[in-house]
């Protein structure tokens, strides 16, 4: 803001006239600082700023003159950012944004991305904003849109042309001010670079695989992201291509002579020149000898003890009944060396382990439920009569009872079961049970519950 002394001024008659000052059309008081005619306001700043007139009368007539302050106020950075993020944020929610400064700002962005870049700035009057990419102004063949009245620049579809340094120019008549932002569009792309470490150190076979990266910056990134990009192609690089040392050379272990026990197996060892040809010629032991010592070409397999699973004779037929004719036997099942030395049963748990039961036939287990005729029920109507049968193991050949475990294997059928459960009519008392003549002996006609069922015997003297 341009803080100075401001003179304001009147003329002056005979005889002297009164002077009175306005502001806006509003009448001002007495002036702090007159001199010599002058009205003096010190520091002036914005609330200073108006139109001012004064008036000179006398008795002759009256003059009034104007005159416009107008405070200049050059351009420069808020001290409060809010309004500016605000409008970013409104124009452009989804999209990157960056704010220009005097020292300058950065902002990283992948290809075809489209920005936002504000110019934070205020002065007065309101001063004008130009915009430059790589100090030109901005060109036509740059996708832009400049909003909110020169605040804001929107760069779309950005590429790699696009990118750079941005400034906003802001200029009214106290002064200038330029900020600016840099632009950076990252991109990936492939690197062959660092040979891999060379797969042999002599002979024919040595090659280097060329290390292919993927790079954003110079950075190495997650492969991936090359995805889209066209891969390079990497040949192998042959390497050590050179006559190697005499060295051992070691058959594989041929079978073992035992299967347990403790046997032998052996392997050949011969000492060999690999040339760079990739051709392995016989040489003399001695020049390996002296490089390292000689493999051995015997060794024991096989150590552990020679085991087996060993079992008695089936015992008898003579187990649970398990169905007809069917039942169970045993037999003892054990570890023990082929010299016949028992070992507790883990040592064999290598080898299938042998069943030590079995199902088998078995005559007592011909075996089948017999059931009886329902005996009469014990009541022609009511809730209480019941009938019963018997029932027995018995074997089918003999049909003969036997214990009824035998016939475990199957369901026992019933032996009673609840009859006639209808209700009984009481248009004339009688009998609804053939216990009643034993009810009567056994005094029992007092009950209510015999009473009601042996209706006819109870009620006779």
């Amino acid at each position: 803001m341009c803080l100075a002394d401001v003179f304001l001024f009147f003329f002056l008659g005979v005889p002297e006239a009164e002077v009175t000052w306005f502001r806006n059309k509003s009448k001002l008081g007495s002036p702090p600082h007159q001199h010599e005619g002058f009205w003096l306001l010190p520091n002036v700043s914005s609330s200073d700023q108006g139109l001012y007139s004064c008036r000179a009368a006398n008795v002759h007539g009256q003059l009034t003159e104007n005159t416009q302050l107008l405070i200049l106020d050059p351009p420069q950075v808020p001290t409060q950012l809010e309004d500016i993020r605000a409008l970013l944020s409104a124009t452009g929610p989804n999209l990157p944004s960056v704010l220009m400064s005097p020292l300058g700002t950065q902002l990283v962005l992948d290809p075809g991305n489209s920005a936002l870049l504000g110019c934070p700035i205020k002065g007065h009057p309101t001063p004008n904003i130009t915009w430059f990419h790589g100090g030109q102004p901005i060109a036509t063949g740059l996708m832009h849109h400049i909003l909110a009245a020169g605040q804001i620049l929107q760069v779309s579809n950005l590429s790699g042309g696009s990118q750079g340094e941005f400034s906003c120019l802001a200029q009214n008549e106290a002064g200038t001010l330029m900020q600016k932002a840099s632009l950076v569009i990252q991109d990936y792309w492939w690197s062959v670079d660092r040979l891999a470490t060379c797969s042999a150190s002599c002979g024919n076979r040595g090659i280097q695989q060329p290390r292919l990266r993927c790079l954003l910056n110079s950075t190495e990134v997650n492969p991936a992201h090359c995805a889209g990009k066209v891969r390079p192609a990497v040949q192998p690089v042959a390497c050590n291509r050179r006559d190697c040392p005499s060295r051992w050379m070691v058959t594989s272990w041929s079978a073992c002579t035992r299967s347990c026990g403790g046997g032998i197996q052996t392997r050949r060892v011969t000492c060999q020149k690999l040339k760079a040809s990739g051709i392995s010629i016989p040489v003399s032991n001695d020049m390996c000898a002296q490089l390292a010592k000689r493999p051995v070409d015997t060794q024991a397999c096989n150590q552990q003890l020679c085991v087996e699973w060993a079992f008695s004779s089936w015992g008898q037929c003579n187990g649970p009944c398990i169905g007809p004719r069917l039942a169970v036997q045993h037999r003892q099942v054990f570890c023990q060396t082929r010299d016949g030395i028992t070992l507790p049963s883990e040592q064999c748990s290598a080898l299938p382990r042998p069943v030590s039961t079995q199902n088998c036939w078995s005559e007592a287990c011909s075996v089948h439920w017999r059931v009886s005729l329902w005996t009469l029920c014990t009541a022609t109507c009511g809730n209480y009569g019941f009938q019963s049968r018997r029932v027995e193991c018995v074997h089918v050949r003999t049909n003969k009872a036997v214990p009824d475990h035998l016939c475990s294997w199957g369901p026992r059928p019933a032996n009673w079961q609840r009859c006639n459960i209808t209700p009984c009519e009481n248009m004339e008392c009688r009998d609804t049970t053939r216990y009643c003549e034993k009810v009567k002996q056994l005094k029992l006609c007092q009950l209510s519950q015999f009473k009601s069922r042996c209706c006819g015997t109870c009620g006779r003297a």
